[in-house]
């Protein structure tokens, strides 16, 4: 009995050197760098995701600056196209921001987005983001 207690203590032994051998030279648990972690029982919420959207002092600046632009007069065709998607987009983030209902995004160039477009200007300078601009009936 004694020999096979002997024999199964020098298979352990065997088995547990070459751990022991990697632990120490790894340096264990207090290693620099080493994550040990304890095993904790409550609840780990996620962390918010951080606001994708842009601030608000940001986009009332950008649709200004493209709405002057915008309302000039005499433009080509590219700079004019250019203008228009580029106000739609800006004028379409501030109506989401002041949860404004628009179609901006979803109507084709024509008559019917110029109205829309118009439409949510003037929701826009109501609210006081925008100036009222000399091309506008008042």
């Amino acid at each position: 009995m004694a020999e096979l207690i002997e024999a199964v203590a020098l298979i352990v032994a065997t088995a547990l050197l070459p751990v022991a051998v990697l632990a120490a030279l790894v340096g264990g648990p207090k290693a620099r760098g080493a994550r040990w972690q304890q095993v904790s029982w409550r609840v780990r919420r996620p962390e918010p995701e951080p606001s994708t959207r842009r601030p608000l002092a940001l986009v009332a600046a950008d649709a200004t600056r493209i709405a002057g632009q915008f309302h000039r007069e005499g433009m080509r065709f590219a700079q004019y196209e250019g203008r228009r998607k580029a106000f739609d987009r800006v004028l379409g983030e501030a109506a989401d921001m002041l949860e404004i209902t628009n179609l901006l995004d979803v109507l084709p160039p024509g008559a019917e987005l110029d109205r829309e477009r118009h439409r949510v200007e003037t929701r826009l300078v109501e609210a006081g983001l925008l100036p009222r601009y000399p091309a506008e009936p008042a």
